[in-house]
C-alpha cells in the first residue's frame, strides 16, 4: 500500500487511518513499515526486488498527507535459508528518511489524521501483534527511530543457547552427532529449534561441515 503497509494475500483495504496493533484497523494479517497517510509526490516511487533468498520492497520519497513530511524506507523479508528456533522467517525495515510527524486527533467531526505513525505486525485474527510504535510512543525497552535507523524481527534468542546441543538435552556429546546424521540421511527429522541448534557453522544449511564441528566439540569437552 501506499499508506507503508504490506497485506498477506489479498485485500482491497486502503487503510489510510492508522490505528494501534494488533487492533480491528487495518488489513489482517498486516507488516507495519511506516503505516500513515500518505501520498505520492512527483518523485516518490514504490519498487520491489527479489534476491536469492530474500524480498525488498521500498517506499522512497513519500510524504505524510498531514506533514507534508518526506519518508523513505524499505522492508526487507529474508526466505528460511537462515534457520530460527521457531522455523519462521525474519524482517528487517529499515529507515533512510524518517520523520515521524503526523500529529492531530481523531476526537469529535472532522478530526485530523493524528497518531504520528504505527509501526509493527499483526497475525491474521488481528488479535496477536508486535507493536513497536504508534501515537509516537514506544516502550520502555524499545530504541525511538530515526534517519538511518532499522528494526529486525526475529524469533532467535537473546540468551545464550548451547550451539551443537542438537538433541536439547543440555550437553553436546555423541547423541547429538547420531542425530544429526539422522537428519541428514533423512531418518529422523528435528523440531526448528533442533536445526537452529545443529547449524553450528550458522550458514543456514545442516551437512557435514556441521558435524564436524559437533565432533570437535565434543572431544573439547572431554579434554
Amino acid at each position: 500500500s501506499t499508506n507503508g503497509w504490506i497485506a498477506f494475500g489479498e485485500s482491497e483495504l486502503e487503510s489510510f487511518r492508522n490505528y494501534h496493533i494488533p487492533g480491528a484497523g487495518g488489513p489482517s494479517p498486516m507488516l507495519a513499515a511506516f503505516w500513515d497517510d500518505m501520498t505520492t509526490s512527483s518523485n516518490a516511487e514504490i519498487y520491489k526486488f527479489t534476491g536469492d533468498d530474500y524480498f525488498i520492497i521500498q517506499w522512497s520519497e513519500m510524504r505524510t498527507h498531514n506533514a507534508n513530511d518526506v519518508e523513505t524506507f524499505q522492508v526487507i523479508l529474508y526466505d528460511d535459508i537462515v534457520l530460527t528456533p521457531t522455523g519462521d522467517n525474519e524482517i528487517k525495515i529499515q529507515y533512510k528518511t524518517f520523520n515521524n510527524t503526523s500529529q492531530g486527533n481523531y476526537s469529535g467531526w472532522g478530526s485530523i489524521h493524528g497518531g504520528y505513525s504505527t509501526i509493527g505486525i499483526e497475525n491474521h485474527m488481528a488479535d496477536v501483534g508486535l507493536q513497536y510504535t504508534f501515537n509516537n510512543e514506544y516502550p520502555v525497552s524499545a530504541m525511538p527511530l530515526s534517519n538511518e535507523s532499522a528494526i529486525f524481527i526475529t524469533t532467535r534468542t537473546a540468551i545464550a543457547t548451547l550451539m551443537g546441543d542438537s538433541n536439547q538435552d543440555g550437553e553436546i556429546n555423541v547423541l547429538d552427532i547420531v542425530v544429526v546424521v539422522n537428519h541428514i540421511i533423512n531418518l529422523e527429522s528435528m523440531d526448528s529449534m533442533g536445526q537452529f541448534m545443529s547449524d553450528v557453522d550458522g550458514n543456514g544449511i545442516i551437512n557435514i561441515l556441521d558435524i564436524i564441528q559437533i565432533i570437535n566439540l565434543v572431544l573439547d569437552s572431554s579434554n
